[in-house]
Order: C-alpha cells, then structure tokens, then sequence
C-alpha cells in the first residue's frame, strides 16, 4: 500500500502450520497480506452490528452480557437431549440461544453477569431474534463463571498461547471481524494479526517499526524516505489533514489502529488509510498528467479548417447550445502542441458521436490520422457506416478493421492504414495490434470509455508517429459521478455534453411485474400498436439459452403475442455476418421486432424504434438499464421501456427498477448506482481480475471528499517532488495502474 511493502513470510510470526493454511486456502502468506486484510466490522458491548440491517442466515459476532441460563431437555425419537438455553444482550437489544451438547461445561461458562464473545448464525423464531448453537469465548467471566471457549472462538485461545494471553487480547476495546475468507475465520486473524503486531512487528520505544511513507514537511535537511529514496525537507506539501482538520495519524498507528483500535474507536484509521488509499490512485493520476505535459502533438487548427466549415455547412441541422460550448472546448484543446486528454460525457443520445465527426475532419484536415475504437464489432461497423453518411461528398477516406474480416479485406486495410490512404480507421481491440501501422496517426477517439483499460488507450497513443502523441478524445455515455471521475479518470480533463438534440421524442418507463397477466398482455400489445404504426421494438433477454434465453423469447413471442411480425434475434455467439445481418435488418426496417442480449447495449442507432421490453430486469444494474432504454426515442416519436420483473413491491430490486423508471437524469441513476454496489475493480483491466488490486476501504459514493484532498495533496507532491512520487506507486505493476470503470 502506497509503497509499503513486508514481504516476510507469516512463519516470522506464527506457527509453520498455521502459515501453510493460511497460505494454502485464503492466500495470506506474508506480514503485508495479512495486516492488509482489514476488518469489515467491530464489536463492542453497547455498539455492535445493527441488527435491522442483518437477515436471518447471516453470521453475527457480538460482544454479549448474560442475563440468564437454564437447562433444559427436548424429547425427540431418540429419548431426552438436555441443553442449555440462555439469554444476553449486545448492549443495544437483548435474544436467545441455546446450546446443546455437554451442558455441564456450558453451564460452568456462561452464568448472568459474565461477558462473552458469540459468533452464530442469526435467526428468528416467533418474530424473536436467537443466535443458533454460537461459539464463544469469555472475555470477563464475572463473579459466578469461569473462562471458557467453545467452538470456532477457540482459536484464539490456541493462537494466544494461554488463557490469560487470550483474556488479554479480548479485551480489546473493540474487537474486529473480518471478511469471511475460505480456510479461516475471525477468531484465526484476530489471534494471527496479534501475533504479527507484538511479533515481527513489535513497538520499538520512541520509534515506528511501520515505515511511514508520506515525506514530513517538519525535518530539516535531507532525509531517507520510507520508499527507500531521499527528500529535500522543505519541498514537499504540508502533512495531510482529516476531516476535521487535524493532522491525520502516522501510517503506523493506523495499521495497528484499524485491527486493534484504540478507546476512541478506529475512526482515524480508516480515515488514514482511506486516503493512502485514494492516494495512490492520485498519484498514478498526477504522473500520468504530469507525463502527458512533456509529450507533443501536431496541431489541428479546426477554427480556419476549411474542410471542416464545409462539413459543418452540410449538416441538415444546427449544433445544439451543448453540442456547441462542448465543440468549442474540445477545438482549443486540438489547437495545442500539449497532447489533449479529454473525456466527452453525455447522457444517451446527446450527440457524442458528432462532436468526435467534427474533430476528425479538422484532423483529416491537418493531413493527420484518425482512429476510432469501439467495443464491439457491431458498434464498429455502424459507426462507421454513420461516419461515411457524414462525410460524404468529403474528401475523406473510411476504413473499417475488425478481427472477422477476411485475410484479404485485413490486407488492404492495413495498407490503406500504413499508406495513408485512409483518413479515419474505425475498428475493434484489432487497432491494437501490432500488425496496425499507422502513417500519421495524430488522433484517436475511444466509444465507450469504461470498456478500455489505460494500457488499451496507451497503446494507441504509441503507434503515433515518432516523436509526436497523438490527441485524445474518450467518449463515455455512462454518467460518471464526480468522486468516481476523480478517482478513474483523473488523467482527463472532462467536458459535459449536456442535453439530448431538438427534435428528440419523451421516453416513459413502466415497471411490469411478471404475475400481473394483464399488465403483461397490454405490454405485449403496446409493441403491435407501434409495429403497425410503422414503427420498431427491442426485447432485450438477460442470457441467450435456456428456457428464458434470446432463442426461446423468440421463439415463444413470433408464435404467440407478436405472431404477426417480423422477428429476428442478435447476441453475442452469432457469427460476425450473422450479427451484421440481423442489425442491417432491424435499421433497415425489414425485422419488427429484434430479439436481443445487451450486445445492443451502446452505440446502437435506429431512430425508429420507439419501444422496448427488458425480461427480468433485475438482472441488470442502474446503469445498464439506462444505457438500454437510450437504444429508443431516438427520433421525433415518444417511446416507451417497460421493465419486466419477476421481484416484487416493496423489495430492493423493485424498488431500484422504480428508481429507474421514476427518472431519466443518467446522473442521478449514476449516484443510486455507485451507492448500491461495492467498488469492485479500481485499478485492472478487468472487472473480474483474478489477483487485481482492490481499494478495500475507500467508498467512492461516500468519500468524495477524502478523494479531493488525495488529489490535491498527489498533484503538489508531484509537482514538487516527482521521483518520490514515483517511489511510492513503484510497487504496482504496470498492468495495475490501467484502470475501468464497473458496470
């Protein structure tokens, strides 16, 4: 984390056996992996977990008081089982458990008035909470009971080493919980991360045996640095501040803080390592920036491109107020020998894709090289062919480049490419490759910016010509809420498109639930209302076999409700020439009714369809849901979405689609997404990631302002001290420092 690095291996600390388990299932085989393990919660008698946040089924650990025991017996086929049923409360709401099994022993532990930590599965009986046959161990066991432990809570007895080490440590103010990891458990981490702060990693008198990795402004001279290097005292930025303005605490203290925190809680640990956290991302951000200033571009002077004034003149409409100011931003940026990074965002349907037409005739013009990416092939090959509509009777050149295309069709657009002889290059993943050549390459516009990584965007820039960066422009239909923009994309300079062109159809959504039959028959005939009106619909299928699958709906709605259109279907395992028919004939108006997966997800353009129907929609996040329902009301007619459900009223996933209906603000439903899923992938190409860095603590809904002062404190470091900034990210690969937004 931010430069800090202990590699020892956990047999420093602990038992040679306890480290191959704990490196053998759960992957924790350093000092580092496991003090970079952090909780997820804490116990404390009188604030434990809220319990009407948990649901039955769910383990709780709590820190509990007895208030009474009682043996007892239950009758069953096999003659009497004695247990023991008790009852305790966590300081906030009191419940039962029993015990069964040995109640001699459980009776000589738990007696009113001792303390005890439980962990069990929560449930309810008679619309009571009970904690089912919970571990425990004693952290006071008051004037009647002994210490005992019992069950998975032994651990930590069999960790510490003895009973009164155990007792010890349980009386911590707050005692941790950890992440449920496969092969350990809380007990395990709470007596292993012990082992490690009083072992290997023990407090030295007066000293720090945590390396601090932030440079102090306080020391004079020149001094080493905890990343291994030197600083010049005096030329660094002031010592980080809290959120109440005090200096936040020394990296140390917060690591030992967060597993074993003090009586005032683990407030300021979270915080400090919530902003090394954001830091780090910071800075890769600001070195990023600051490498981008060094490079140079070729200018495109798209205020007297001529070329550009006459393509402008053709357009059978007028730039929107938005499109303009958006327009008018990107131009100056074009104008500079500095590279430009610029990230156009704009809700579906806004124009997008004509301020990046605008831009590549003024490059074209400036004798430069396009190349514009887009996710899909289909999104590839429609761009291009709106591109080509643009642009005709234009001296430009288009060339298409996929990963389908015939071995002699690649071949002469790579020539096309390397010669020059095409002025604009739309294509897949394929550009990338390093067969692509370019002959000027000068700008390059990415469609949908979350589906590229960093490296991705990198590797175009490269194949520019030598010595010279090209431009770039990312273009992103998915509102990105500003804590997220500083965090992923703080290497762009963003500018909003807002608004939708004039002219554009109102798009209503209705949520449909699956057992209403007559809510879900009229659905069905709103799309024969408007394919006989002479207009289009999209069904869009969650996953494409099975009983609910693409093939299936197709099937069952071409025979049923929509027997008289026409439908077709497109998904992701048709062949390229499959999928470029099945879309030739939805935009040519030939197919009714397209039947389809989320492949029609972005870019996607058919003015003429005005209605579509999403199955299960639960299935699908905020903004994907958005990002399908802007596939319509892309003309003059109003149009309708309707989303199927199977959930129902008064559950959370009812009650997102409700969200989602109730609002076409793709920044608002961008908030509602961010605060309902977890941060998942920060830093990796991919959003799965096996063995991916994850920011564990920081909450880009809610950490907005620790964010900011990350980015301000990244952005003076490495103005004024560069190759310490350096240091401190050295430690993450490069394949980690590319980035994507979660969808």
């Amino acid at each position: 984390m931010l430069g800090w690095q202990d590699t020892r291996p956990l047999t420093t600390a602990t038992t040679p056996d306890r480290a191959k388990n704990l490196a053998d299932k759960p992957g924790l085989k350093t000092l580092q992996d496991v003090l970079l393990t952090f909780p997820t919660r804490y116990a404390r008698l009188g604030t434990s977990d809220q319990l009407d946040m948990l649901v039955p089924g769910e383990m709780y650990t709590c820190v509990a008081q007895i208030l009474g025991v009682e043996q007892k017996e239950n009758f069953s086929g096999r003659g009497p089982r004695t247990f023991i049923r008790f009852r305790f409360t966590d300081g906030s709401v009191q419940m039962e458990s029993a015990l069964f099994g040995n109640p001699k022993m459980h009776l000589g532990v738990i007696q009113p008035g001792a303390i005890l930590l439980l962990h069990g599965k929560l449930d309810t009986f008679r619309n009571q909470w009970q904690l089912k046959n919970p571990s425990y161990v004693t952290i006071d066991p008051g004037p009647s009971a002994r210490f005992g432990a019992y069950g998975s809570l032994k651990t930590i007895v069999t960790i510490a080493g003895s009973q009164e080490a155990a007792e010890e440590l349980l009386r911590m103010p707050y005692l941790p919980g950890y992440p449920r990891k496969r092969g350990t458990s809380t007990a395990e981490l709470i007596g292993v991360v012990d082992q490690v702060l009083r072992g290997p990693l023990a407090p030295t008198p007066g000293g720090e045996t945590i390396s601090e990795m932030l440079p102090d402004p306080t020391v004079t001279g020149t001094y080493a640095d905890g990343a291994g290097g030197e600083v010049a005292a005096g030329s660094v930025p002031a010592w980080p501040t809290g959120a109440d303005g005090a200096p936040m605490i020394r990296f140390d203290a917060a690591l030992r803080g967060i597993h074993q925190p003090p009586e005032e809680g683990p407030g300021a640990a979270i915080e400090r390592l919530k902003f090394n956290e954001a830091l780090e991302l910071q800075l890769i951000m600001a070195l990023r920036a600051a490498d981008s200033t060094r490079r140079t571009s070729s200018r495109v002077d798209a205020l007297h491109s001529e070329l550009l004034g006459s393509f402008i003149h053709s357009l059978p409409y007028r730039l929107s107020e938005g499109q303009t100011s958006a327009w008018d931003r990107v131009a100056e940026a074009l104008g500079s020998t500095v590279p430009a990074n610029l990230m156009l965002q704009g809700d579906v349907g806004s124009g997008k894709t004509l301020i990046a037409a605008l831009a590549m005739v003024a490059a074209a013009d400036a004798g430069l090289q396009c190349a514009f990416i887009a996710p899909t092939e289909v999104l590839a090959v429609q761009h291009a062919q709106t591109l080509t509509r643009l642009v005709e009777g234009l001296p430009i050149t288009i060339t298409v480049l996929t990963g389908s295309q015939s071995s002699e069709v690649r071949r002469q657009s790579l020539l096309d490419i390397v010669s020059g002889q095409a002025h604009i290059v739309v294509g897949t993943h394929a550009l990338i490759q390093d067969s692509v050549e370019f002959f000027n390459l000068g700008l390059v516009v990415v469609d949908e910016q979350h589906r590229f990584g960093v490296r991705q965007r990198d590797y175009l820039k490269n194949k520019a010509a030598a010595g010279k960066t090209p431009h770039m422009l990312v273009m992103t239909a998915t509102p990105i809420p500003r804590s997220v923009a500083m965090t992923m994309f703080g290497d762009l300079e963003p500018i909003v498109l807002p608004g939708l062109p004039s002219g554009r159809g109102e798009v209503r959504t209705a949520v449909v639930q699956a057992g209403r039959r007559a809510w879900v028959d009229r659905m069905w005939q709103r799309i024969s209302e408007d394919v006989a009106a002479g207009h289009q619909a999209f069904v869009v299928v969650p996953r494409i076999e099975g009983e609910d699958g693409v093939l299936a709906w197709a099937e069952k709605l071409a025979s049923g409700p929509l027997a008289h259109c026409t439908v077709d279907v497109l998904h992701g395992k048709m062949a390229p020439e499959e999928k470029a028919a099945a879309m030739a004939g939805f935009a040519e108006g030939r197919t009714d009714v397209l039947v389809a997966t989320t492949v029609i997800e972005v870019g996607v353009d058919v003015p003429n369809a005005t209605v579509m129907v999403i199955i299960d929609a639960e299935n699908f996040g905020v903004s994907q849901l958005h990002q399908l329902r802007g596939r319509i009301g892309r003309g003059s007619a109003d149009g309708w979405c309707m989303l199927h459900t199977t959930t129902l009223p008064g559950s959370a996933s009812y009650d997102r689609l409700e969200a989602v209906a109730a609002t076409t603000d793709g920044f608002a439903l961008a908030e509602l997404d961010l605060e309902q899923r977890t941060e998942g992938d920060i830093l990796g190409d991919d959003q799965s990631g096996a063995g991916s860095r994850r920011a564990s603590l920081l909450n880009l809904a809610s950490d907005g302002e620790i964010i900011m002062r990350a980015k301000d404190y990244a952005q003076e470091l490495v103005a004024k001290q560069e190759e310490l900034a350096r240091r401190l990210v050295a430690d993450i690969e490069l394949e980690d420092q590319a980035y994507i937004q979660r969808g």
